[in-house]
């Protein structure tokens, strides 16, 4: 037996027709007529959203959350790049080492980055201090091989800007700490405090390995060096990649790097990655938003992980949310207009379109439809579903009928118009024409209906053993029967004719 489904709020049925193939643009939001066209325009911007063949389907490249993680661990990978100090340094003579003088700007700008994870000017940290700091050291920050390790300058002569050589060989500087400078500290002139160094070095005869060079072909040069500095990749400034030559100016000059020069400097050339990236938010409240071009945010990444509030949000200011994907896939529903008064959740609890606060409508622009799969293969010919109304004139017929009540009381109404209760009395005394018959006048076995709502004559129907009886307004009428003294709780009627014992009178009622 068929089920009929009243009550809409909590019996929504799914989508007749699944349609992600919807075109992008506004009809989306003013063409759907139903609930089944709002979910087919979601379907279809998901899709697009998704780039897969099919809104449902899983997704096939990466997620927002694998995606901000991703630029999380790019913008902060560590990246060595070439700083150049054109400041002429002197190497004293009869030396091959030159401490560098912070006041005489020879010194790196940038701090002292000794650890792998600190960024600053790349050092080895000497076990040396004060005046035994002022030796000729090999030590080294180990690099990729022993002739490169990351604390490696590129030397230069101030004058001719060409390389110093030793024995046929390129004189290079390894740049050092003293003992006594702190992990990420400014260089300083102070003696036994955080002073840095250059000592010159060669390759060796088997050219895999640094030895000291020879004080007599680097002591009296004039020099200008490039050290080695640790930045994360979105530090780097837009001119980081040029070469060498076209690159050698101090950082203390230089502009300063931000990630608005890199965005120019990359221009429309995409970044391919083959491995996973990572760009991390570490700390709660902590951002990542693109802005439009009045600097209104358009979309926000927002980290919240420790209180599980970390968001994605596609701000007020983004005029168009394109979803476009072959699969929009909500997992956890979809809660639609939480700033408004009247909520609504689709499939949040599973299987239910709902209001959290205050009613739910479901409107269509044109007609409301309701189907379910029951009506594939039925003989039900409207294919589209059972229509709420046809026309205007339909329901101004049930307000005429039932007023404006909710279904469930025009259903009962109507129920209850249809309706009829009987009543069988048996006449226990004989009572003459144009008295009062009823169960308190002694002649009936029964107490007779209340008979004084709706109307008399049309709603209630009496029978004399078996006869149905013709009712009229009162004795003037000339009728079978009329009202009594009374027809209210237990009625009493009156009749024209005579009625004897062992008559059978039975009254059908109406109305509820």
């Amino acid at each position: 037996m068929a089920r009929t489904f009243v009550r809409q709020e909590s019996q929504i049925r799914p989508s007749f027709t699944y349609d992600d193939t919807l075109a992008a643009g506004i009809a989306l939001q003013t063409g759907a007529a139903s609930i089944e066209g709002d979910l087919n325009s979601l379907r279809s911007q998901v899709k697009r959203a998704t780039g897969d063949a099919n809104w449902y389907a899983a997704l096939s490249g990466r997620s927002l959350a694998t995606v901000h993680t991703d630029l999380a661990d790019i913008e902060g990978k560590k990246q060595l790049r070439r700083v150049q100090v054109l400041t002429d340094v002197s190497v004293t003579a009869a030396q091959n080492f030159e401490l560098l003088s912070v006041a005489g700007a020879e010194a790196p700008t940038l701090v002292a980055a000794v650890a792998l994870s600190q960024n600053g000017a790349v050092v080895a940290q000497s076990a040396l201090s004060g005046a035994g700091f002022l030796v000729h050291e090999l030590i080294e920050l180990a690099g990729q091989n022993a002739i490169s390790p990351k604390n490696l300058c590129i030397v230069r002569d101030s004058t001719t800007g060409q390389k110093i050589q030793s024995a046929g060989k390129d004189v290079f500087a390894l740049l050092q700490y003293e003992s006594t400078g702190a992990d990420g500290a400014a260089f300083d002139d102070t003696s036994a405090g955080a002073r840095v160094k250059l000592s010159f070095v060669i390759l060796n005869a088997g050219l895999d390995d640094l030895i000291a060079c020879p004080v007599g072909d680097i002591a009296g040069k004039t020099i200008n060096y490039a050290y080695v500095a640790r930045i994360n990749l979105d530090a780097i400034p837009e001119d980081a990649w040029l070469p060498l030559d076209a690159n050698f100016v101090d950082q203390a000059t230089a502009v300063d790097v931000t990630r608005q020069r890199a965005y120019d400097n990359q221009a429309a050339t995409p970044v391919d990655q083959l491995t996973s990236a990572f760009l991390d938010l570490e700390a709660a409240g902590i951002k990542w938003s693109i802005r439009d071009d009045l600097e209104a945010e358009l979309f926000t990444v927002l980290e919240g992980s420790a209180g599980g509030t970390s968001e994605v949000q596609v701000k007020a200011d983004v005029d168009v949310f394109n979803v476009d994907a072959v699969i929009n896939d909500f997992n956890a529903g979809i809660r639609a207009r939480t700033g408004g008064t009247r909520p609504i959740h689709v499939g949040v609890n599973d299987g239910v379109l709902e209001s959290t606060a205050g009613d739910l409508r479901v409107l269509g622009a044109a007609e409301l439809l309701l189907d379910d799969g029951n009506q594939t293969g039925s003989t039900w010919a409207q294919t589209s579903g059972i229509k709420l109304s046809d026309t205007t004139a339909e329901w101004d017929a049930f307000e005429t009928a039932f007023g404006e009540v909710s279904l469930l009381n025009a259903i009962a109404q109507a129920y209850n118009a249809s309706s009829e209760a009987k009543t069988y009395a048996n006449v226990t005394a004989d009572a003459n024409e144009n008295v009062d018959v009823s169960l308190a006048d002694g002649n009936l076995d029964v107490a007779l209906p209340d008979m004084s709502g709706g109307s008399f004559l049309q709603d209630y129907d009496v029978f004399v053993n078996g006869e149905l009886m013709r009712p009229g307004v009162d004795a003037a009428a000339n009728n079978d029967y009329y009202p009594g003294t009374t027809l209210a709780g237990a009625a009493k009627l009156k009749f024209e004719f005579k009625l004897k014992t062992g008559d059978v009178l039975c009254v059908i009622k109406k109305i509820a």
